[in-house]
């Protein structure tokens, strides 16, 4: 692949940047917008410019560099928070296209200064509400690819047992102590179309349905748990000789294991980030959030709030991405 010359001088460089990546968005139709593309062309100028008067082309910036950029345009514009993200993710794809097309190192100033500022890095998320991330919808995705796939034979009967709870986090939405507790009959028979949970505050069990993909790994599940003889009736045991009730640190460690051999970060995820993602994706399905509260066993409306304002970011997020990517 033929790659460009880096530009003689910082501002030529930063005219590349912008041409790139213009012309990028333009060939995918994300610019549908003139007035977007001016607002774009405005911010990147406003960062070329300062930039420049301090002799570094866009190949230098360091996150102490965007850092103090933010501060100055902050203190001449009244930057939001939100609006500080925007510009980041901005800056972050059109150093990706010019790093790529140059040949150059990936460059790491946005990631960088977003690790240092949560404050920016969540402003579009709702961070400070304490809920952990969620999966994307790619992710949620392939994570219920893996788990339809029959286990690798090779696997120990533990994987299977761990397939199941991580099943029962992103597709039913159950926290990780509902799935330590839960028993055999708490699974509906035959084909576990769904899992029964106490309710609430004394109030009436709830029944929450589980989808296809959910089902087969339950259903994988049991079927092993059988042929093993484990006694007792917890659903998933910590050991198959006594079947006891299985651990926190196993079981977080079991979620873990999945994650990883799924291919995602197992390091960024937990079961609660699966049960925030299965609630948020039924939003995403226009469940209604009466409907998504009782099977989440939720009776606070503002939890449910939170969830509704979260997921409407989301969408934000996701079309200033489109835009912008």
């Amino acid at each position: 692949m033929n790659r460009l010359d880096i530009p003689s001088s910082p501002m030529a460089a930063f005219e590349l940047a912008w041409a790139l990546w213009q012309r990028r968005a333009r060939a995918r139709s994300l610019l549908r917008k003139t007035t977007s593309e001016e607002v774009y062309a405005s911010v990147w100028g406003a960062l070329a410019h300062w930039a420049c008067a301090r002799g570094m082309p866009p190949q230098a910036l360091q996150a102490a560099d965007l850092a103090a950029f933010l501060a100055e345009r902050d203190a001449t514009h009244g930057l939001t928070r939100r609006h500080a993200w925007r510009i980041t993710r901005l800056v972050e794809r059109v150093l990706l296209i010019y790093h790529q097309e140059l040949g150059l190192p990936p460059a790491t100033a946005v990631a960088q200064l977003l690790e240092q500022r949560p404050d920016i890095r969540y402003a579009n998320a709702s961070r400070f509400d304490e809920l952990p991330d969620a999966l994307g919808q790619r992710d949620a995705a392939a994570l219920a690819r893996h788990l339809a796939q029959p286990s690798n034979p090779g696997n120990p009967w533990q994987m299977q047992r761990n397939r199941a709870a991580v099943a029962l986090h992103l597709g039913a939405g159950l926290t990780p102590a509902e799935v330590r507790a839960l028993r055999l009959r708490d699974l509906a028979p035959a084909v576990c179309e769904a899992v029964t949970l106490p309710g609430p505050s004394g109030q009436a069990a709830r029944r929450v349905p589980l989808p296809v993909w959910a089902r087969r790994a339950v259903q994988t599940w049991r079927e092993a748990r059988a042929a093993l003889g484990v006694p007792g009736e917890q659903c998933l045991p910590s050991t198959r000789s006594t079947g006891k009730p299985w651990g926190k640190v196993s079981h977080h460690e079991g979620v873990k294991a999945v994650l990883q051999q799924a291919g995602l970060d197992a390091q960024r995820w937990s079961a609660y980030s699966l049960r925030h993602s299965f609630a948020l994706h039924a939003l995403h399905r226009r469940v209604p959030p009466e409907q998504l509260g009782q099977w989440l066993g939720v009776t606070e409306p503002d939890v449910l709030d939170r969830y509704q304002r979260i997921r409407q970011e989301m969408v934000e997020e996701a079309a200033w991405l489109h835009e912008t990517s």
